[in-house]
């Protein structure tokens, strides 16, 4: 609506400022000068041989193009402000995630996880303008190795699209759940210092107007990334041991204190964690950072993966003797 108003008052004023023009041909140049230079005085002069219909459509013309400012200004202040700076487009950033949310440009600023959720959120200040969160509660399955891939026709669980906007004072907030018929690429690599770079391609059925796809830094990688099936599997019970006193040759507890503090004695072997949150990881120890973090090397396919742990998400650490 703010914008017919702007545009119907630039319409307007063009139209009668140059019926003014044409109609102080006949009255001399000192008229003339005035109809082309000064147009906007001319409605305030009261003896004057200017016609009166071009000057009314001058006056309603500008309550016309105020009005349309004024409504933009408090519904879309962001736009205003570029308006008013001459930036008429959003700049596409280069590199960066950017798409349409509900037809409306779409560049997310916050890109983290949240749990199982992963937000894409669009802010202006502390407020949060647009948001698309693609939610895991119900297919967790998904969350292992480094990528993610859905099209539509594909079996098993899908995560659930919530995709938010707010775009003015005047108008009520949107909501919007999808819970399949999407096609969604998620793509993963770790990177030094627990950051991780994502690559996004997400496009929703045409009806929700929304896409989004690039290259993304996340400052903090997800607890999932490089997570095997085999990892959440349960192992089948072990059989009862002989009642004969025998040396221990399986797995052994450790204090992670002496981990920590002789990491030497320990770099090179088997270990196998448990996290606080029951993940069981195992793999070979490669080393201890300087943050006291444990540096687990764990095979990934035809690879090996490092990840780190903090001591604070370790429950039990457990060792194979060396032979």
């Amino acid at each position: 609506m703010e914008a017919l108003f702007i545009v119907a008052g630039l319409v307007g004023f063009l139209v009668a400022w140059l019926w003014l023009v044409a109609s102080s041909l006949r009255m001399g140049s000192r008229a003339v000068l005035l109809a082309v230079l000064l147009p906007l005085v001319t409605p305030f002069l009261r003896e004057t041989d200017f016609p009166r219909l071009p000057r009314l459509l001058i006056l309603l013309s500008l309550l016309c193009l105020g009005g349309g400012l004024f409504l933009l200004q408090q519904q879309q202040p962001e736009r205003f402000q570029r308006l008013l700076s001459g930036q008429w487009q959003d700049a596409a950033p280069q590199g960066e995630l950017q798409g349409t949310l509900m037809g409306q440009p779409f560049a997310p600023d916050r890109v983290y996880w949240r749990g199982d959720q992963l937000v894409f959120a669009e802010t202006v200040g502390e407020r949060t303008r647009r948001s698309l969160v693609v939610r895991f509660d119900r297919a967790q399955t998904l969350l292992q190795g480094t990528a993610i891939d859905l099209i539509p026709g594909d079996d098993g669980p899908w995560p659930e699209m919530v995709i938010q906007w707010y775009t003015g004072a005047l108008s009520a907030p949107g909501l919007r759940r999808i819970a399949a018929g999407y096609s969604l690429s998620l793509s993963l690599s770790p990177q030094g210092n627990g950051s991780a770079d994502m690559v996004v391609h997400l496009h929703l059925p045409a009806e929700h107007r929304t896409w989004l796809g690039g290259r993304v830094r996340l400052n903090e990688r997800p607890a999932w990334l490089g997570r095997t099936r085999q990892s959440n599997q349960i192992p089948p019970p072990a059989p009862e041991p002989l009642p004969v006193p025998v040396t221990p040759q399986g797995w052994q507890e450790v204090s992670l204190l002496a981990v920590l503090d002789e990491p030497e004695h320990f770099v090179g072997q088997r270990l196998r964690l448990v996290t606080i949150a029951g993940r069981e990881y195992e793999g070979v120890l490669k080393a201890v950072t300087t943050e006291r973090r444990l540096v687990l090397s764990l095979p990934q396919g035809a690879n090996q993966v490092d990840f780190q742990f903090q001591p604070l998400d370790i429950a039990l650490i457990e060792t194979q003797p060396r032979r």
